[in-house]
Parts: C-alpha cells; structure tokens; sequence
C-alpha cells in the first residue's frame, strides 16, 4: 500500500463525500477545498509516511490521480467550471470499499502504535508489502499471477510453492486475517492462501488466463463458515442459544443460513442460570460441520449448545475431550 494509493483514496472519499469534510457544497468541491482537505487529514497523522503524498496535490498531479480512479476504482470525476469537482459516473466496488475500510483501520492501528491511550486496535496479520489494489485488478481480468509461499502445518504440511502460476479468484478476511483464492489449471483445484508472513511473492501478469475458471464466491462458500471447502457434508445442524448472546447471533449470524426457531421466553434475564430452560432460544444453520465449525463452536463457550444430528454432537464431545484431557 504506498502513499501514492492513500492519497487517491483520501481524494475520492472527499469529492465522493464532501459534507463528511467540513464542505459546505455536498455537491461539488473546488480545488482549493480539496488540497485543504488533503492537508487537514494529514496534519491528523503528522510523521506518518503512508500519508506523505497528501500535500501532492497540484491540478496536473489531481488529473493523474482522476484518470486512476476511473481505471482502478471505476468511478469518473469530472469538472464543472465554476463549481468544482464532482463525481459524474460510477460506484466503488464492494471489494474496494472494505480495502478503504481497512485503509483506515491500518491509520488507527499506526496511530494506536504511537502511544495513543484513546485508542485501542488488533494487528492484522496482512502482509505489508502486498498491493492489495493490484490484486482485486487482476481477480477482474483473469490476469496470471506467481505465487512464492511457505506454508506451515496447516498448508498440506509445509508445502512450499515457488512462482506457480495461478488465477486469482477471490479475496476473504477471517479472523483478523486475510485469504487469497486462486485456481492452478495444472492441478485443476481450487487452493487457498493466507496473506501474511507465508506469503513470500505475489507478481502480477497483466496477461489473462488462457483457461481461466468462472467463479461464484456465494456458490464457492454456500455450505463454509470460513474459508475451507473441503469434502465435508452439508447437515442441518440444531443449536441452542442463551438470551444474552442470541442477540450477538441475530446481529451477527453464524452462517448466511442461520434461522431463529425458537425464541427464549425470557430474552433478557439479569442472573444467567444455564438450568434455567426459558432463557435458551433454538436456531438452525445448515453447513459443513467442519474443524472451522468445531473452532467456532468452542469460541462460544457455554453460551452455545449443538443438540443435533448426533454425529456433530458426538464429534464435538470428543473435540471437547481432548482438551479436558489436558488439565488431567
């Protein structure tokens, strides 16, 4: 992510956004705004590298940027004399808002780093040297790309990859972490990577895929929790849920096939007694009851219970097992 990106980025979401920043025309922004606005947000961030090219901001370096935007972000700004500048067509894409979210959360977590007590952030694990822009590029038009990777356990044993050529499919956060799905036409599978210290090379081919794959994210993960697809069946699966926390799960459901079944007769109960049978609520999800599942299971604590089919029941308990082995 280089200076050059954040500055683009700041220029969008200005003119995109005006009021946001302290414009008074919602509609359109002058250039004297824009290079205000630019230095205001990094005065917010003095020392800070990643924002050092706000104060490029010349109209012959602004026009440049524009013409990127059209490119990359697919979004025309344009000039109305007089008036200044707005946006004349185009929207951003879902993928590139969350990497403008996380634009922002990598400024707070820099500025949390800095000894700002008002602040508190989790480190994301995303590898810093990972243009993450270029990648969405090429997802969008099938281009090669060579990956260099060192797995760890987890990767089919510490496999390593040496500049393999790939299609990038898709890109998934999880757990404070990053995924990269990519088809190999060798292996004819589906691979997925983790964007973090594993990852050693990512170079961009800006040549398309001679049998490139179509791909549907919501086919592709319709029966995962996370970012495993593996062989595992799909199965309805019956959890009861305690009040306090079934709001977490409405609010934040498991799985896109989460349902409420029954509600708890109490939904909010001041002493949580787990004897108690009215604060339970039932829901029912259906999907691959999986070590992603498992783990997500045992995040819940006993604020969650599987009640059917047996199978996870029992898969579960003997997970739980393990662990109580432990402290034995």
């Amino acid at each position: 992510m280089s200076p050059e990106f954040l500055r683009r980025y700041y220029i969008l979401k200005i003119i995109t956004n005006p009021k946001a920043f302290g414009v008074d025309n919602d509609l359109y922004v002058t250039h004297k705004e824009l290079q205000q606005k630019l230095q205001d947000k990094q005065s917010e961030f003095i020392e800070n590298e990643f924002l050092s090219k706000l104060n490029s901001n010349s109209p012959k370096t602004v026009h440049r940027d524009f013409q990127f935007i059209k490119n990359e972000f697919g979004v025309h700004i344009s000039l109305k004399r007089g008036y200044g500048y707005f946006v004349k067509s185009g929207n951003v894409s879902e993928e590139i808002t969350d990497i403008f979210n996380r634009c922002e959360h990598l400024l707070i977590s820099k500025k949390a780093s800095e000894n700002h007590s008002c602040v508190a952030t989790e480190k994301s694990s995303l590898n810093s040297k990972l243009d993450l822009l270029g990648l969405i590029n090429a997802i969008e038009n099938k281009y090669v790309i060579h990956i260099s990777y060192k797995g760890w356990y987890d990767d089919n044993c510490f496999e390593e990859i040496n500049k393999k050529a790939f299609q990038p499919l898709h890109l998934k956060e999880k757990d404070k972490a990053w995924y990269l799905l990519a088809y190999c036409p060798i292996d004819a599978k589906i691979t997925s990577f983790c964007l973090d210290e594993r990852l050693q090379e990512i170079r961009i081919f800006k040549r398309k895929m001679l049998e490139a794959i179509p791909f549907d994210h919501n086919a592709y993960f319709k029966d995962a929790i996370g970012i495993l697809n593996d062989q595992t069946k799909a199965e309805k699966i019956i959890l009861q849920v305690a009040n306090h926390h079934l709001k977490y799960l409405i609010s934040k459901p498991i799985h896109a096939s989460q349902r409420l079944i029954v509600e708890p007769v109490k939904w909010n109960s001041e002493v949580l007694d787990y004897a108690d049978p009215d604060i339970w609520g039932t829901i029912e999800v259906e999907l691959k009851p999986n070590y992603e599942f498992i783990m997500e299971m045992l995040k819940f604590n006993q604020w969650v219970k599987i009640i059917s089919p047996k199978s996870v029941v029992d898969n579960f308990k003997e997970h739980l097992q393990y662990i109580v082995n432990y402290y034995r």
